[in-house]
Order: structure tokens, then sequence, then C-alpha cells
């Protein structure tokens, strides 16, 4: 089997071309899952207002600054039992939605409830209908002041690949999603509109019984922070690298990012004349790079990295394990590698790990 650095740029490209792909085809195959309900869910009690609060900092770090943007929530309980990845894409997916329908700006605001019944008009589909009937649910609405929907259109909303989008801008699979997942969890998603005046959704998820002395931890489990490190992430995907730029920030991390190797040289090289002899102190901590990239990947980086005498950690991030390859990514310098997408928590605990090296 060939290795990375044994091929010409010609199939190097090429397998960037299908690296692509392969990660364009995966996401479209998990909204497709999830608008058919046959995700594979790992659901656990979950509170839903730390994840909102983390969901809104992240969408005021990346959404336009003249959208305002305000969570709403009381002191109850708003545990419900529900897979923690899957309800954050149903979040980031309303509030893109939000987003685009607001494009001169507005103003966004999630809303968090428990409330004693569903509103009428909605009722839980069976089997569940039984069972979550006579219980209490946990109401999220995402408002926002934007163009609305038109009468003619809010009836087909949900409707997989109905957009109306131009070519290009659009693929009809995020409410798809939406909807799917929220069903999947034996949910409701309810929807007013009024064109010019906004867009209100509202989800309802079964709430967990409140148990006092058994309550479960409002708090996030307590995530591994920087103390103001940089660190490089290099990823060509544009969605995927401002994801992982929001996430290392919000870990209180210096971030700077490139969208291949050669850029993530430049900025490395440029670093070392500004910072002299310091730089292994001062500079760039750690880098965080895709494995495969077109132009120069991960590995090329690496040994880049290695004959120019740079001494700075690197994580890879790969879309497979790197068993045959890891006792000599190892040998050329590499710390740790992490799967891709990672989730917050993987990434955290990597990343200082790796900078917790001696």
């Amino acid at each position: 089997m060939s290795r990375m650095e044994d091929l010409s740029p010609r199939d190097r490209e090429w397998l960037a071309t299908v690296n692509r792909q392969a990660k364009q085809a995966t996401g479209l195959v998990q909204q497709i899952l999830d608008f058919s309900r046959r995700s594979v869910l790992e659901r656990r009690p979950l509170d839903l207002s730390p994840l909102l609060k983390e969901h809104v900092k992240l969408l005021e770090r990346t959404l336009p600054e003249n959208i305002e943007i305000k969570l709403v929530y009381g002191r109850d309980e708003y545990t419900v039992y529900a897979d923690p990845t899957r309800m954050q894409q149903v979040m980031m997916n309303l509030g893109l939605n939000a987003r685009d329908a607001m494009p001169e700006g507005g103003k966004l605001r999630f809303g968090l409830e428990r409330v004693p019944t569903l509103p009428p008009g909605l009722r839980p589909s069976p089997p569940q209908a039984e069972e979550t009937e006579g219980g209490e649910w946990v109401q999220v609405t995402v408002s926002d002041t934007g163009i609305g929907i038109p009468p003619d259109v809010l009836p087909h909303i949900f409707d997989l690949f109905f957009t109306t989008k131009a070519p290009g801008e659009g693929s009809g699979l995020g409410l798809a999603q939406v909807y799917g997942i929220v069903k999947q969890h034996e949910g409701e998603i309810d929807v007013q509109s009024q064109a010019g005046q906004g867009t209100t959704f509202t989800v309802y998820m079964p709430a967990l019984p409140v148990h006092p002395a058994e309550a479960v931890d409002r708090e996030l489990p307590p995530l591994a922070k920087g103390q103001g490190e940089t660190v490089l992430v290099v990823e060509d995907d544009r969605a995927t690298r401002e994801a992982l730029v929001d996430s290392l920030e919000l870990l209180n991390y210096r971030v700077l990012a490139a969208a291949n190797g050669r850029e993530a040289l430049a900025i490395l090289e440029r670093q070392t004349s500004e910072v002299s002899e310091d730089f292994r102190s001062l500079g760039v901590a750690l880098v965080l790079s895709d494995v495969v990239m077109p132009g120069m990947g991960g590995i090329e980086l690496l040994q880049a990295l290695k004959e120019r005498g740079l001494a700075v950690r690197v994580v890879m991030l790969t879309g497979h394990p790197l068993e045959e390859e890891l006792e000599s990514l190892r040998a050329q310098g590499m710390s740790d590698w992490l799967f891709k997408p990672p989730s917050l928590e993987q990434l955290a605990e990597v990343v200082a790990q790796a900078l917790d090296e001696k």
C-alpha cells in the first residue's frame, strides 16, 4: 500500500477530491437517515439549558454582528432523554435558518420553558402517545424577526428536498432533518410565521420527571481548557475549519487557521521571523491538521516541520484509523490523532494532553 509521500501531486489531488466528496456524501446520508428516523441515537438524560447556552455562545461568534441573539429561560428543569449530538444539530439548523431569513439583520431569540400539555392540534405520535400524553414537555422556541414564510410555502417547509433558495444555495434538507430528529425523539415541532414579521419554530420534547433528590447535574461536564496558547487549525473544508476554530476559542485558545499545509507553513515561518529564537515558546504551540488536503496534506506538513526544525506539537484529524501509519507518524513528531469530526469533549481532552507533553 502506497504512503502519501510516495504519491504524485496529481494522485494527491485526486485523493483530496475523493475525500471531500466522501465528507459531503456522509453528511447527506446522515441527513436522510435523520429525516427517515433511522439514525442510531445515543440517548441519555440531557439538560437543554447548558446545551443552549453553549450553542448561543457559538452563534454569537459566527453569525453577522447585525443579528442580536438572546436566550431566555427560567429556573425549571429542562431535562429530556435525548442524543446530545442530534439535539445540537436541531438547534444549529434552526439557528442558521433564522440567519438566512434576516439578510439585513434582526433579532434571534431562543426560549426554554417547561409546559404541562401540548397545544391544541399537536399530539404525540403512536406508539408513544399513551406514555407521554399525561406527562410534561420541554418547549424550545427559536424566533426571528426576518422575512417570514409565505402561506403557500409554510405547509411544505419540512418536506424532503424542498427549498426556496436559488440552485446551489440550499439542499432542502435542513428543516427536513430537524423534523426527523424531533420525531425520532418522540417529540413534536410547530411553526408560526407571517410574511415580513418573522418566524417562530417551537420544539416539544417529553420532559423527564423532576426528582429533587436525584436531580441531573445542570452543568456540562468540566472541559479541559487552555491558558491562551495558540493553536493553528489546518483544514481544507471551510465549514469544518470554522467549527474547529469556534470550538477551540470556546476552550480559551488563541486560534489561527489555514486551508492546507502550504498556508500553514507560511504562517509558521512568518511567526518564526516575528519572534525569532523565542518561537518555540511564544509562537504556535500546537498544529491541528487534517491528513488529506489539496496542495499539501497533514503528513507532508508534519515532515516539513521536522525538516525545518520547528518543534511544534501536531495532532492529526482523520476520517479513518491511523493504525498502520501510527508508529511512523509518532516517530516524525505527531502527538496524537482524532477522528473527524471530534466532539467538543474529545477535542478539549486531546489538545490539552498534547500541550501537556514534556
